[in-house]
């Protein structure tokens, strides 16, 4: 659906009906805020609470047809799909955890984990696949369960997910991206499964990996323990899928937006890491490493912040909307119009920042220097597109149509025969590398709530006609 049409249905829709709790960001059993961390593992106190409010999901450009490029790289995805329903990470290097070394060779064991599973389903849940529809349903079906059985036996309080250990995900992008990939996967797919027994198994496992990220987040929106490479790519990963996740009927605490906002313009203003580029590549080799770091490669984090500083903003536009309405209702309480004004003052404030953000990222992409990031396409710099893309197809128009071709262009010509895309540094592995490149090819069906889409085409049409 166009934006157009999507502006079309908002306006249709009336009066939407929510309660006051999700517009003042309350959690289960604290007014504005979540509870601290209380009981054992396995026994502790939810901190999020999934709603049946599930957002309607648009696209703000029409989307193009799936072209025959993305085809060959969907179906070499779904050929790759192990028996136990993951995906590996396609070859190439590991880490040797207990040593702190690369290890590598044609002997060395690539069994199904987590993060490489959830980014090849992304990519076929961009296609349009689903557990209940669409040509690969049944793929899609599978590596969603490989996702649950992995969520369903973890823990609550910690960041871990999976028994794999040592992947290049880990090891260059971040250890926890496992389970920030498994959060955005089920955020995307919640309200979306058609059958009812797995759409509850879906929301229990979404208020689980919720509930592990948001105790864990720091105040500066990162996550202790989560070295890597370049790991700013992961808490990237891990905000876009907390703002999913508020978008697809997530009550979250407001705080944690908060966090998500000063990690992301962080990010984005962070000055390369001195000594240039960060060396290494073991877990035990980056202890000195920051908990975002971005490689010294201004690419990762720039794209990085300015998505997220985006996401955060699009993820409170159905809190806008309600506030709005609220001000306009004669019977709202003098507390519930107080709050709402406190909304809208918040997200004016965020979009000045965003537009601050937004300016200089469209000014470093026509920069050839800064594209190349760290010299050669890895999977870290196909992560780094997809970042940028997502924030460039919001509003459309010649900018984004200009990065869409600049983009097909590049990744149709480094495009293996058999379908699939490699890194040629860091993340090589085929999985992760050619459901990167997948989602960059296909970030025009990217999804967005109405009303981010009209919200973001009036802030347009406002700066045009000031």
């Amino acid at each position: 659906m166009s934006w157009t049409n999507s502006i079309a249905w908002l306006m249709a829709a009336g009066c939407v009906a929510c309660t006051w709790a999700c517009i003042m960001g309350q959690e289960v059993g604290k007014p504005g805020g979540a509870k601290p961390a209380t009981g054992t593992p396995g026994q502790t106190e939810k901190l999020v609470r999934v709603t049946g409010d599930v957002a309607k999901t648009v696209f703000a450009v029409e989307p193009k047809p799936l072209s025959d490029s993305v085809k060959r790289g969907l179906r070499y995805l779904v050929q790759q799909q192990r028996a136990d329903g993951g995906w590996n990470q396609g070859g190439g290097w590991r880490t040797d955890v207990s040593r702190g070394g690369r290890i590598e060779g044609p002997n060395v064991a690539d069994p199904s984990d987590v993060g490489n599973t959830a980014f090849a389903l992304l990519a076929l849940i961009r296609a349009g696949n689903t557990p209940k529809e669409g040509e690969y349903k049944e793929a899609v079906s599978k590596g969603l369960e490989f996702i649950l059985k992995n969520v369903e036996k973890a823990d609550w309080d910690s960041l871990r997910l999976g028994d794999v250990q040592g992947t290049q995900l880990q090891s260059k992008i971040g250890r926890y991206v496992d389970l920030f990939a498994a959060n955005w996967v089920l955020a995307e797919l919640h309200g979306r499964c058609g059958d009812a027994q797995l759409e509850e198994r879906v929301a229990n496992a979404l208020e689980k990996t919720m509930t592990k990220i948001v105790r864990n987040q720091r105040p500066d929106g990162t996550f202790a323990g989560n070295e890597g490479w370049a790991s700013t790519l992961s808490v990237g990963v891990a905000n876009k899928s907390v703002a999913r996740a508020k978008e697809r009927g997530v009550v979250v605490d407001e705080a944690v937006v908060k966090r998500i906002v000063a990690q992301a313009e962080n990010a984005f203003t962070r000055k390369p890491a001195e000594g240039g580029l960060l060396g290494g590549g073991g877990f035990g080799r980056l202890s000195a490493v920051p908990a975002a770091s971005d490689a010294g490669v201004r690419l990762y984090g720039a794209a990085q912040g300015a998505s997220n500083f985006q996401d955060a903003v699009n993820s409170l536009r159905r809190e806008e909307m309600r506030a709005r309405q609220i001000l306009q209702d004669k019977n709202a309480s003098p507390e519930m119009r107080q709050r709402a004004q406190e909304i809208l003052e918040t997200v004016e404030k965020l979009e000045r920042q965003n537009a601050l953000l937004q300016a200089e990222l469209r000014k470093n992409i026509r920069d050839a220097r800064f594209l190349q990031g760290f010299g050669s396409n890895g999977g870290e710099e196909f992560l780094s597109f997809l970042n940028i893309g997502e924030t460039l197809v919001l509003t459309g128009g010649k900018e984004w149509e200009e990065w869409d071709a600049r983009m097909r262009k590049g990744l149709e010509a480094a495009q293996n025969p058999d379908g699939s895309w490699y890194g040629q540094h860091c993340i090589t592995g085929r999985t992760f590398c050619t459901a990167a490149a997948l989602l960059v090819l296909m970030t025009d069906r990217t999804p967005f709530t109405p009303e981010a889409i009209y919200a973001a085409h009036q802030k347009q049409q406002s700066q045009k006609n000031p």
